[in-house]
């Protein structure tokens, strides 16, 4: 009998080895199936086994070159942003632990135009030292899954982009980032002062960077408005969590701020009034007594 279950098992396990073979045919089906395992598996040790899976091979691809962009731009896992130019783009994911307590991120720029290898980015916001005042390489990356990506021009003509983005940060609180990206040749950079609240000191003084720590479950905006021109943030009250452990944390005061663009710089507003522009409603029909009386056949008769 045992022997006969033995037998069973070594066969169920060839066969579904068999099936794994067969259906994991390219590395993209390989990185589909470590991309689903990283955001779903129920064990956390399946999840970070997945990641470092999924890392690799997507570095592998990679760096085969401009054109493997076709293979991975379609990945649900990853968040896409392109410049206007569409000459390089910067990948970005996450991983979830600990029920969604603890984050970890993931990212690469690649030249679309194979004029650099691909940039790997070394999550640095867990360490603590990630401020509103530096500049940052790709090793120390101040992390974020990035949702969407503005081109604007510097004081001295150099393009650069708004990057804006959340980040996990712990079990209660969530860090919303616009941050700059910024190239200097083939080097990329994170953060620059060009935030502030007049533009003759922001070059010495300003911000390089908006971080916005608010509660989990806080609704709170962060990004570029078209309608207003002008980006467009919660202004955030630092007050007491309701969760147990929770501690002070930032909740919207129902309020909004917002930055303009001016001559290279990004000049704080300091209120932002968001009424949104309802097109009128078509009248309603008149009352069955204002219209036309008829008969049975529907000819119009006098009143």
């Amino acid at each position: 009998m045992n022997k006969l279950i033995l037998t069973f098992f070594l066969a169920s396990f060839s066969l579904a080895s068999f099936l794994a073979a067969q259906t994991l045919k390219t590395k993209t089906d390989t990185l589909l199936f470590y991309g689903d395992v990283l955001s779903n598996a129920s064990l956390d040790k399946h999840r970070v086994f997945a990641a470092e899976n999924f890392n690799q091979i997507f570095r592998e691809i990679l760096q085969e070159g401009s054109e493997s962009f076709e293979q991975v731009k379609d990945l649900p896992l990853l968040a896409l942003n392109l410049p206007p130019d569409s000459s390089f783009v910067l990948y970005t994911w996450r991983l979830s632990l600990k029920n969604n307590s603890e984050f970890h991120y993931f990212g690469f720029i690649q030249s679309l135009r194979d004029e650099f290898d691909p940039i790997e980015l070394k999550d640095h916001m867990q360490s603590g030292r990630v401020t509103e005042y530096a500049t940052f390489t790709p090793d120390h990356w101040p992390a974020a899954f990035y949702y969407n990506m503005r081109a604007f021009e510097l004081p001295d003509g150099e393009e650069a982009f708004l990057l804006f983005g959340i980040n996990g940060n712990s079990r209660f609180n969530r860090i919303r980032v616009m941050d700059v990206l910024f190239r200097q040749g083939n080097q990329f950079y994170f953060g620059l002062p060009v935030f502030g609240e007049e533009g003759e000191n922001i070059a010495r003084t300003g911000k390089t960077r908006i971080l916005m720590e608010y509660s989990f479950d806080a609704p709170v905006f962060l990004n570029y408005d078209h309608e207003y021109d002008l980006v467009v943030l919660n202004r955030l009250d630092r007050k007491e969590g309701i969760h147990p452990g929770q501690g002070m944390t930032g909740i919207p005061s129902g309020e909004y701020m917002g930055y303009k663009y001016d001559n290279g710089y990004w000049i704080w507003v300091p209120e932002v009034v968001r009424k949104r522009s309802i097109p009128e409603a078509t009248p309603p029909p008149p009352p069955q007594r204002d219209r036309p009386r008829r008969d049975l056949f529907g000819r119009p008769v006098q009143n």
